[in-house]
């Protein structure tokens, strides 16, 4: 099979009925043509802000060449009726793209037709000269002289204020534009029965080092009986570390951590408490998580952005905040070293504030029939830390290539 690698998989911003470029990658596609592909999906990334599609696409010559094409926003293909369950890997589907310019395999997704004959956004009208040029190419014209602020405020206005999305802009999650936001400030104003505590705060961790042997430190200790699948996993991770050779931690290639490894990470995590969501940003790789407490339903399977934090959905027990999240992804995701976690991955935590105030005892509770048999529980503190910042901190993949033994 010939192999053909396309860089550049990044997000294009678009409307499901304009496509308008505006993204920086958009100035490798040629949005004035489109063309036709047929092959058989062997890749599928449908991760926000991530769409990508590979496609084996039999060439003149009888080879099997690989398109790799680029999705519209996540939300955008959602509006076209499009989710994660519309295609599988292994199924043959047409596609309608915007071709590179430099007339390599590969392009940009205007429409598609699923294996079962569904199409997506096939019939959306030519490509029109209305499109944005990317501001880069375009050469600077001056404004109006003396043009004050107020009057270029004024002429540049969204035609209504407050905006209320539609879920189409970049980075949206797809329930974007379906539900009040957790900081609508009406979703903020209901009448809601006071939290019983409030965790606005920086929290460290509680490492608990020289009981790691008990308690497992940053890891959960002990394991329950896992599956022969997770088993080897672990078993070729210990032989591995045992030879001094660092072994699958994805973390080392800049994934985030994923639940639950996000919560036990050393270093501090800041938490901000509003009646409709807690916001956690951790001072390692200022990975995020929210914990929604608006009564919000589960997304569908079909919208849900699988991801390493999951859909985190949290009420209160009386002084206890209980929090249920899954929607987890199944890949380069790891509950501790050496050992696997799934898309079946569900985490139940209970929160207490203890010692007036200054120590969270989180209690879990994990289950994923996938890599281990029954619950697995354990229980983690963090402890409140003052005159301490959580600042910026970025995951460098060059940089982590430089470690020793990498």
């Amino acid at each position: 099979m010939k192999r053909i690698a396309i860089s550049g998989f990044c997000l294009i911003v678009m409307a499901a009925s304009d496509s308008g470029f505006t993204h920086h990658s958009s100035v490798v596609f040629d949005n004035t043509a489109t063309i036709l592909k047929t092959g058989t999906v062997s890749e599928f990334i449908f991760r926000n802000p991530h769409l990508i599609i590979g496609l084996e696409v039999p060439d003149e010559n009888g080879e099997t060449v690989t398109w790799n094409i680029e999705g519209q926003s996540i939300a955008a293909m959602q509006a076209m009726g499009f989710d994660r369950n519309s295609i599988e890997i292994g199924d043959e589907i047409t596609m309608k793209i915007y071709p590179l310019r430099s007339g390599q395999p590969g392009g940009l997704v205007e429409g598609l037709i699923g294996a079962n004959g569904r199409a997506y956004n096939m019939d959306a009208p030519a490509p029109s000269a209305h499109r944005q040029t990317y501001p880069a190419l375009m050469e600077w014209v001056p404004p109006p002289e003396g043009e004050t602020w107020q009057e270029r405020e004024r002429k540049t206005r969204p035609t209504q204020l407050p905006v209320v999305s539609q879920g189409l802009a970049p980075g949206d999650a797809p329930a974007t534009g379906q539900m009040a936001g957790a900081l609508d400030p009406d979703n903020l104003a209901r009448e809601r029965p006071p939290a019983p505590f409030d965790l606005t705060g920086v929290w460290q961790f509680r490492g608990e080092d020289e009981w790691r042997a008990n308690y497992g430190s940053f890891e959960f200790k002990p394991k329950p009986r896992l599956t022969p699948k997770a088993q080897a996993y672990l078993d070729a991770y210990i032989e591995a570390s045992n030879r001094g050779e660092r072994f699958g931690d994805p973390t080392a290639l800049c994934y985030p951590p994923g639940m639950p490894r996000f919560m036990t990470r050393y270093g501090s995590l800041m938490m901000l408490q509003y009646p409709t969501a807690i916001y956690m940003v951790s001072r390692l790789n200022n990975d995020y998580r929210v914990i929604y407490l608006d009564g919000r339903e589960r997304l569908p399977d079909g919208q849900l952005d699988r991801n390493w934090h999951g859909e985190s959905l949290g009420s209160w027990d009386g002084d206890t905040l209980v929090v249920e999240t899954t929607g987890f992804i199944g890949e380069n995701h790891l509950i501790q070293a050496g050992v696997l976690a799934g898309e079946q991955l569900k985490i139940v935590e209970r929160y207490r504030m203890i010692n007036d105030g200054n120590t969270l005892a989180i209690e879990f509770t994990f289950t994923d029939p996938e890599h281990w048999e029954g619950e697995w529980k354990h229980v983690k503190f963090r402890d409140r830390v003052l005159r301490s910042d959580v600042r910026e901190a970025n995951c460098i993949y060059t940089d982590n290539q430089l470690l020793p033994g990498m």
